[in-house]
């Protein structure tokens, strides 16, 4: 009889070697503990992992999300289980075809999944599936808005400008970046993203971005003023001689819708009578930013000279309008 038990003890040892020495020259599959029902031991050869990995998704927190196709080994009746492992170490067990990890920082991780089947008061662990990268990432992306092709500036456009958001994230990447132009509502779509063409006018543009793992970064505003419009002219009235040589010029206003009319400059152009063209070149600077408002200024063109004038109108964004031409008039 002790014979017999023996026998039967070297025999469960002898079976267990085998399999284990089978399983690992082909599957990579392993058993570890003892049963004393050898003859219901699996085969190690049919016990494998997740014939494939799905891609992982980054989601918000750091969080990976991985999940897999169950393995093709047949239970047999018994439980399976995975077993979850990041950068080659074990971080979980499911008995579930997915897993949420949270890693202890931002990066990118290697994840496979191996199949493990209980026997008797042992089990089975099956090789490594595929490997999967999966990117942890917390951080929230940026955002950036360019006007044509620079730097958006405070100042008045006088030409409509390209204005451009682009995100960036080092992470899981951008997925999209998100606008809404003057209160007119969130519109997200793919970075860069173009903004229609702005009108005249002052604009605000608030901007963010959104990466694939959901994170965000704070909404940042963008004023934007466009005026590529010029003022209307001033209605230059007849110049009028005065004493010791002086000239005295009278105007109406333009008017500017958008950014408003700003200044004017005066202009002379000495001529030899009360008969001669004034032409329109040959003109001289002659006072500069004269405020808005201001619709006289006095010209010295000297004692018995002659002169013709005009005036032009600056807006606040820089566009000039020149007005009529008045003369040739004589300085008294």
């Amino acid at each position: 009889m002790r014979t017999d038990r023996i026998f039967a003890a070297a025999f469960v040892v002898l079976v267990s070697t085998a399999i284990v020495a089978f399983s690992t020259g082909n599957t990579g599959a392993s058993f570890t503990g003892t049963t004393t029902n050898p003859g219901q031991i699996l085969n190690t050869v049919n016990v494998q992992p997740p014939a494939s990995q799905n891609a992982a998704v980054s989601v918000s927190a750091g969080t990976v999300n991985l999940s897999w196709t169950a393995t093709p080994t047949a239970p047999n009746g018994h439980t399976i289980t995975y077993l979850v492992l990041r950068n080659g170490t074990q971080i979980g067990t499911t008995g579930s075809l997915v897993y949420s990890d949270t890693p202890p920082a931002d990066g990118t991780y290697s994840y496979t999944i191996q199949t493990k089947i209980a026997q008797g008061a042992g089990f089975f662990t099956s090789g490594n599936s595929a490997a999967q990268n999966g990117i942890s990432d917390r951080t929230a992306p940026t955002a950036s808005i360019t006007c044509a092709g620079g730097v958006c500036g405070a100042g008045w456009y006088t030409a409509v400008p390209t204005v451009v958001i682009t995100g960036a994230d080092g992470g899981s990447g951008v997925s999209t970046v998100t606008r809404n132009v003057d209160a007119g509502g969130n519109v997200a779509g793919a970075s860069p993203m173009t903004i229609p063409t702005l009108g005249q006018g002052t604009h605000t543009v608030a901007y963010f971005a959104t990466d694939v793992a959901g994170n965000s970064n704070g909404m940042t505003t963008q004023t934007i003023k466009i005026d590529s419009v010029a003022p209307s002219a001033a209605a230059l009235a007849t110049a009028v001689g005065a004493s010791n040589g002086d000239v005295k010029l009278t105007w109406t206003q333009g008017a500017d819708a958008t950014s408003g009319v700003a200044t004017f400059d005066t202009y002379d152009k000495a001529v030899a009578n009360s008969g001669s063209a004034c032409g329109t070149t040959g003109f001289t600077l002659v006072s500069s930013g004269l405020g808005a408002g201001t619709t006289t200024a006095t010209i010295n063109v000297g004692h018995n000279s002659w002169a013709c004038f005009y005036v032009v109108t600056h807006d606040a964004a820089g566009n000039t309008t020149q007005s009529n031409i008045s003369g040739p008039t004589q300085g008294k």
